[in-house]
């Protein structure tokens, strides 16, 4: 055997080893959707666990390179079935689009705990607290939106504009707490390492916020032209 051809058969065992994890006879691509958006909520928990103590836990920023490690193995995986796949229940560049926008969720989540960790800031306060539970709740509507979506065919197809009505307002309200937030910081705090310390974190945890908004944009557009 060449090394074509070896290298061929190793990527068919491969494929067929992804494909096993998702159900041996028939891929639901919705459970795909499903899986991202759980990594994204568990880093989010993550996130929101190691702001809950009095200094920010190292160790919880820590895991969540491992969950954002997880969220692109899952990428890759999904990348390889779509690309296998003959017939998808929606558009091949549809699903690849969404599995990116949930993974941008984990992305910038991770972008939060990396400036925590480059930046050293060592505690959060009543605006990271604020950001992160909306957070959280963004992602676990994000997770419910992607269920929402499989069962669209039997009785859950209404949920899904709610859900999408839920993640925007969230995004709104994320933006009315970064506006308060920033008019604080300039009204209170002298120290100008502070401000800049404060400034990036809370931009970031306004963007984990739009990419929650991006993802149920997604889902719209989507459900606009299958109507």
């Amino acid at each position: 055997m060449d090394n074509n051809a070896e290298k061929s058969t190793n990527e068919k065992t491969m494929l067929q080893k992804i494909i096993s994890k998702f159900g041996k006879s028939e891929i639901n691509y919705f459970d795909l959707f499903i899986k991202g958006a759980a990594i994204s909520l568990e880093a989010a928990k993550n996130l929101k666990t190691a702001f809950e103590e009095k200094e920010i836990n190292k160790e919880e920023i820590k895991n969540i390179k491992e969950i954002e490690h997880k969220g692109d193995k899952h990428v890759h995986e999904a990348q390889r079935i779509i690309e296998a796949a003959f017939i998808t229940p929606i558009d091949q560049s549809d699903i690849m689009e969404i599995l990116k926008g949930i993974e941008n969720i984990t992305d910038s989540i991770d972008d939060v705990a990396n400036h925590i960790y480059m930046m050293r800031v060592t505690k959060g306060d009543e605006f990271t607290s604020r950001f992160v539970d909306i957070m959280v709740t963004s992602c676990e509507k994000t997770y419910e939106l992607m269920v929402a979506l499989k069962n669209f065919q039997t009785k859950y197809g209404k949920k899904i504009s709610d859900l999408i009505i839920e993640i925007n307002a969230l995004e709104e309200e994320g933006d009315k707490v970064y506006l308060e937030s920033m008019r604080r910081i300039f009204s209170v705090e002298t120290d100008p390492i502070s401000i800049i310390k404060k400034m990036e974190i809370y931009q970031r945890l306004e963007n984990t916020l739009d990419c929650c908004e991006d993802v149920a944009d997604m889902i719209e557009k989507l459900m606009i032209a299958k109507s």
